[in-house]
């Protein structure tokens, strides 16, 4: 190496700075001015991200991390969006929960893998979880998770296997598919099951 100074930075942070391809900088000087101008990018930045969809406090900083922005400058954008409201976590997670159990007829296990996905913790999500659909109704909810993708070719097996990948639980599974294939071996009409 030639043993020159280099930094990663965001592209909006080195357009606000006007530098070019080729410039030869004081790294210290550069540095300065990023401090003073990048809170109000990584800001933007999070309104952007924010206005295409609801996030979690860490989706946000790690999408903040990912586009380049200094480790303080990431966490105090956090912490502003979440004490100003911006971000909660506990509304992220009830939102999601939503979506995964009602619109896409997730079983509680899978939902709650989603969820630790996107940094949510394990007692945020079961709240979020509780509220949405209590563990008390996943049979039935497999139930009619059954009814909904059974085929008229399926197997006990096959429709069970479908309903675990959804993320219900192998008994909750086996039962529901159980309740919608014939004795047979195929899948009963939909009004039968």
């Amino acid at each position: 190496m030639s043993g020159d100074q280099w930094a990663i930075m965001p592209a909006a942070i080195v357009k606000a700075l006007g530098l070019q391809v080729g410039d030869t900088i004081a790294l210290d000087e550069v540095l300065v001015r990023r401090l003073e101008i990048e809170p109000q990018h990584a800001r933007e930045r999070a309104f952007r991200l924010l206005a295409y969809r609801e996030r979690s406090t860490t989706e946000m900083a790690d999408r903040l991390t990912d586009d380049g922005y200094l480790q303080s400058i990431v966490a105090d954008t956090v912490s502003w969006l979440t004490d100003t409201g911006l971000l909660d976590d506990e509304r992220f997670a009830e939102q999601m929960a939503r979506t995964m159990i009602i619109l896409r007829g997730f079983g509680r296990q899978r939902a709650l893998r989603e969820l630790r996905r996107f940094g949510i913790v394990d007692d945020c999500a079961a709240r979020a979880l509780d509220a949405v659909a209590p563990a008390e109704g996943e049979d039935e909810r497999a139930f009619e998770m059954a009814r909904r993708l059974s085929r008229p070719s399926d197997s006990v097996d096959r429709l069970a296997a479908r309903l675990v990948r959804r993320g219900f639980s192998t008994s909750d599974a086996l039962k529901a598919a159980r309740s919608c294939v014939s004795p047979s071996g195929t899948a009963e009409p939909e009004d039968a099951c």
